[in-house]
């Protein structure tokens, strides 16, 4: 009797996983590195190696990651955004390939236990070679990360995995995420990404607000340009430096925008009430911060950005969703799609605060939790007041929709026509009253000979008059009705 076969089990990934995790570190250390070199090239009386610009780029390829270094005995942590998220789009294009390919190399069965144990170890554990080889390049540099950078550096490839993975609705995400999803409430999954939407509006909010300011004040910041007397590739490398800061201003124009406001020394603040910068760095961008001044109470009215916010993410849950009904799931899915956007915000904040030097500079960005609580507050009060109006109406509408099925004239009758049909029916009614005494002055006037006939007679009318004044409802009620 022949054996039964074992059905072959799926190929490894663990090898593809750890190709794709290294050659997105590498993708990512490239973008960084390539500029230093061509800075390195640019300026010729510099006395240093090429050697010198790698270090350097790798340095700043960790500052990309959300790491601290240290540069001459000064801590930087300031993290720019813009080139964090150019490093996680990169990431997350190589997770997104290797999750396609292994998908379809182990089928939907087993695709489940392949992601958890096969691609995100592999593509975490590629990563984190590279960022172990990148950390040796710095050795000796200007600008070195410290031990705990290398590990801390796997928060680009997490990231990225989080967004090829963890999407609750989608049916080629692996069973794990589905069934961790399924574990709280059915409306979850289109909370959390509608939560995601909401909070990418909310740095959009702050994106249109970095714009607008440098609009209005490109001649003030193309002054400080002109000021570095540089050449072209030198004015390259400072333009391509205050590029990657932007995201950081996203998030300080938002600071502002919510209420709490953004500082760029110890001592400043620029809010919707003041603006007390102090003394700035010699950067261009920076051009564009408000001078000291106090504002007007008018200009508060920027907190009506985040309130908006708030009103197109509870249209987004109530578009998305049907709750039949149901007020309390209805609100619970509005308040938490609501505090997904505010904490996914003001995560991005943290990072990208933090300190570019001593002495005053060791604090730039928002405060986290003023932050917090002005933007929930907002959120959910423009949120919420969509959910309530939404509910309102949708109770007139039930109301008025009940009083049609009914045919109650005093629930869909305007007001006006009613006084005019109470007026017509109290003229109707003096009409029949006149008629009733004539009718009986002329029984009375009969001969006493007929009088039984013309009882007789008035019965018969009274009840022919009875039938028509009150509506019959037929037994059957699918009987067809004969005019």
């Amino acid at each position: 009797m022949r054996p039964l076969a074992t059905p072959a089990r799926p190929p490894s990934a663990i090898p593809a996983s750890l190709r794709a995790g290294a050659l997105a570190a590498i993708g990512t250390w490239v973008v960084v590195v390539l500029p230093a070199l061509v800075g390195w090239v640019a300026a010729p009386e510099s006395s240093v190696g090429w050697f010198s610009a790698v270090s350097v780029g790798s340095g700043i390829w960790f500052l990309g990651h959300g790491q601290s270094i240290g540069a001459g005995g000064v801590a930087v942590s300031l993290t720019p955004l813009l080139l964090f998220a150019v490093n996680v789009y990169i990431a997350y294009r190589w997770a997104r390939r290797l999750a396609v390919t292994q998908r379809a190399a182990v089928g939907a069965a087993a695709w489940s236990d392949t992601a958890l144990r096969g691609v995100v170890p592999g593509f975490l554990g590629g990563y984190l070679l590279m960022a172990g080889v990148f950390a040796l390049l710095t050795l000796g540099g200007v600008a070195a990360p410290g031990f705990a950078a290398v590990p801390g550096a796997l928060l680009v490839p997490a990231v990225a995995l989080g967004f090829v993975l963890l999407r609750p609705d989608d049916e080629e995400s692996p069973a794990f995420v589905r069934t961790l999803f399924r574990r709280g409430p059915t409306w979850l999954p289109a909370v959390w990404r509608v939560g995601w939407l909401g909070a990418g509006l909310l740095l959009a909010i702050g994106a249109g607000a970095v714009v607008l300011r440098l609009v209005l004040t490109f001649p003030a910041v193309a002054s400080i340009q002109s000021d570095y007397g540089v050449n072209v590739g030198g004015a390259v490398i400072v333009g391509l430096a205050q590029l990657a800061l932007l995201g950081n201003a996203v998030t300080w124009a938002l600071g502002f925008v919510a209420g709490p406001g953004f500082s760029l020394a110890l001592g400043s603040t620029v809010s919707p009430a003041a603006a007390a910068p102090g003394l700035l760095p010699f950067v261009p961008v920076l051009g564009a911060v408000p001078e000291a001044a106090d504002y007007p109470t008018l200009l508060y009215a920027v907190l009506l950005l985040p309130v908006a916010a708030g009103v197109l993410i509870g249209w987004g849950v109530d578009r998305e969703l049907e709750f039949f009904g149901n007020l309390r799931a209805r609100v619970s899915a509005t308040v938490v799609a609501g505090l997904i956007a505010v904490v996914a915000v003001v995560a991005v904040t943290a990072l990208g605060n933090g300190a570019v030097g001593v002495d005053r500079l060791r604090s730039v960005g928002v405060p986290l939790l003023p932050l917090l609580g002005a933007l929930a507050a907002e959120v959910l009060l423009g949120a919420l007041a969509f959910v309530g109006v939404a509910i309102v109406r949708e109770r007139l509408a039930g109301r008025q929709s009940a009083a049609v099925a009914t045919g109650d004239p005093e629930q869909d009758e305007p007001v006006g026509v009613r006084a005019q049909t109470g007026e017509t029916d109290k003229t109707e009614g003096a009409g029949a009253a006149v008629a009733t005494v004539a009718a009986v002055e002329a029984v009375d006037a009969a001969d006493a000979a007929d009088a039984a006939d013309a009882a007789g007679a008035v019965d018969a009318a009274d009840a022919a008059g009875s039938t028509e004044s009150t509506p019959q409802t037929p037994k059957d009620s699918n009987a067809p009705v004969v005019s």
